[in-house]
């Protein structure tokens, strides 16, 4: 198995049970992540730590699944597809991380996915 496939296992198990309290396993404490809609990067492990969890306080039953996953120089590329429950509705979405790995821990991360999904209906 090579390097970045043991990390995607390891990324997907987290994904399939997620808890704040575990990103250690994933992440290295000084990780640095662009998350769409944020003006700034998350910067630690604490603050990736609270975005997850903020995440499962909104949406519970978050679950995000590996689709493919590809080596890069120093990282890899998981596409992902997201599940859960938001405003009563079962949604599904689809994504992109692309990671810089460091001893098998994320060093740096970028997120990619439509938001759209995840804000209320327009009225009218």
């Amino acid at each position: 198995m090579h390097a970045h496939e043991d990390f995607v296992a390891r990324w997907a198990a987290f994904w399939a049970a997620p808890d704040p309290a575990r990103t250690g396993e994933l992440s290295a404490p000084g990780i640095v992540l662009h998350w769409p809609g944020r003006p700034e990067p998350l910067r630690g492990i604490e603050a990736w730590s609270a975005q997850v969890a903020a995440a499962l306080d909104r949406l519970p039953d978050l679950r995000l699944a590996v689709v493919d996953h590809a080596a890069g120089r120093d990282g890899c590329f998981i596409a992902w597809r997201a599940s859960a429950t938001v405003a009563g509705r079962r949604l599904e979405w689809e994504g992109v991380d692309r990671m810089a790995l460091s001893d098998g821990l994320v060093t740096a991360s970028t997120v990619v996915f439509d938001t759209a999904v995840l804000r209320p209906p327009a009225a009218g």
